[in-house]
């Protein structure tokens, strides 16, 4: 999730208006003096409080919005047009009202005067990440760290970017030089919790560190879903999915509809065998964001992996729409298609696959040309299998197997090459392919021999594994009945 980090008082946007946030503490600290009022400018005899006047720029902005907010200088006594408290909180009211080059204009109007001024430094050093101004955000930060090497905007400036970089360990760093001034600073903690959670995926010492800063960024904040989300993730990477459930939901009643938080759910309740319970959560998520893919394809595989299939396929199309590159969509569709016998529907899949990566995956078109022969439809396989063969390397296996499939014979020699296959994915595809041919030109016993090869090799990752577990199954079933109806008879 993205996050901005905090300077002058700055909060998550998406939480609390900006401008509001960073005006709240100069009205408490002129108000309680705290804040040390600007002597350098006369005090003028006038019937003006800055506390009230901020007072009604807050009120204005609760009610009638920033531009409104903006409008209310129009009516500043002239003695306190220059007021830097006021300028301040100006510049962030233009930030809010996303005239950024406004704000920067007021901002530099404050550092002419005082170039040390930290909360003006702050403001430019948000607006040049903004606007992309990688230059001026260096410079803002070399300055903001002259002054004060743990200047919090300047530190989670630094440990923003080096996240983004994926150098997590200088992110943290910074983080926790951001929290020694301000040690309950939420972004600092979530910051470095962040950081924590994606160096453990290397040292699984780093998970316990990272428990520690979400519990404590609890102990900040006991409404922050993120901390409940992130000690949800860290739960089930230890296999602990009642807890990681536990936590999800924690974070779903304080945050209902995030779309990210109800997928975690439905992959913890599907751990623990509550299958109904991570249905309706992907569910829910794809109520949310009904054109991402990502809740489809959860949704999908566990409708998959019950038997629904009609379900499955529906859940992949949607996949397919939001997300058309997803080509193993097709490949999960034409594998459903098969089971049920729809050899046209799974051609038109598995051609689709064979559409997007023609080059690297054989079993896309040996899946195409055999639907052709379930379909009755050997004109077109043999045309089909034609075209590529002479796009193929003629000494690998891949042509070899295609050949035969073309031929409709010859495969003495492939048992013998297939043994000679180091590598032990493609070797079970080999497996496969020759039982498939078996089965589609006679040789039951043969099939059987063949697939069963594959699955002793125990590869449930390709989609292969899964065709030859139902066939192995068919044809034990057909062998039954033919010896019940000899018993029979």
């Amino acid at each position: 999730m993205k996050t901005f980090y905090k300077g002058f008082k700055m909060k998550k946007l998406f939480l609390i208006p900006f401008c509001m946030v960073l005006f709240m503490p100069i009205w408490a600290e002129v108000q309680y003096g705290s804040r040390p009022v600007n002597t350098t400018q006369d005090v003028p005899t006038l019937d003006f409080s800055k506390t009230d006047f901020i007072r009604s720029v807050q009120d204005t902005l609760r009610t009638s919005g920033v531009g409104e907010a903006i409008s209310l200088y129009d009516t500043l006594p002239e003695a306190y047009v220059e007021d830097v408290d006021l300028l301040v909180i100006k510049a962030s009211l233009y930030i809010s009202a996303s005239k950024l080059n406004d704000a920067k204009s007021v901002c530099n109007g404050i550092i002419a005067k005082d170039p040390s001024n930290e909360d003006a430094l702050e403001l430019l050093l948000y607006i040049a990440r903004c606007q992309n101004d990688s230059r001026s955000e260096s410079k803002l930060i070399k300055q903001l760290l002259a002054a004060d090497q743990y200047n919090v905007s300047a530190n989670m400036a630094l440990g923003y970017s080096s996240f983004a970089n994926k150098n997590y360990k200088q992110a943290r760093l910074y983080y926790q030089k951001a929290l020694v001034k301000e040690d309950k600073n939420e972004d600092a903690l979530f910051g470095l919790g962040q950081a924590d959670y994606y160096l453990g995926a290397k040292d699984s010492k780093m998970d316990k560190e990272c428990e520690t800063v979400f519990k404590k960024l609890i102990e900040v904040n006991p409404n922050n879903s993120l901390a409940y989300s992130y000690l949800g993730k860290l739960a089930a990477a230890g296999n602990k999915y009642k807890i990681a459930s536990d936590y999800v939901q924690k974070a779903i009643e304080l945050e209902p509809n995030n779309y990210n938080y109800c997928l975690d759910y439905g992959m913890f309740e599907s751990y623990l065998g509550h299958l109904d319970n991570a249905v309706a959560s992907w569910t829910k998520a794809i109520e949310l964001q009904p054109d991402y893919f990502l809740a489809y394809a959860y949704r999908g595989g566990l409708y998959d992996e019950r038997g629904q299939d009609e379900l499955a396929i529906q859940d992949y199309k949607q996949l397919l729409r939001c997300n058309p590159d997803y080509y193993y969509a097709w490949e999960s569709i034409g594998v459903l298609e098969i089971h049920r016998k729809n050899w046209t529907a799974a051609r038109q899949a598995f051609m689709k696959c064979y559409e997007m990566d023609k080059t690297s995956n054989v079993s896309y078109p040996l899946m195409v040309t055999y639907c052709y022969y379930m379909e009755g439809d050997k004109i077109n396989a043999k045309s089909f299998s034609d075209k590529v063969l002479r796009k193929m390397d003629r000494n690998s296996i891949d042509y070899a197997m295609l050949r035969v499939w073309h031929d409709e014979s010859g495969e003495m020699p492939l048992p013998q090459k297939i043994s000679t296959i180091t590598d032990s994915k493609k070797k079970g595809k080999m497996w496969f392919y020759l039982g498939l041919f078996y089965d589609m030109f006679g040789g039951g016993e043969f099939a059987s021999e063949n697939y069963s090869k594959l699955l002793a090799m125990n590869s449930p990752m390709i989609f292969e594994y899964r065709m030859a577990e139902w066939r192995v199954g068919q044809i034990q079933l057909n062998s039954e009945d033919k010896s019940l109806s000899k018993v029979s008879n």
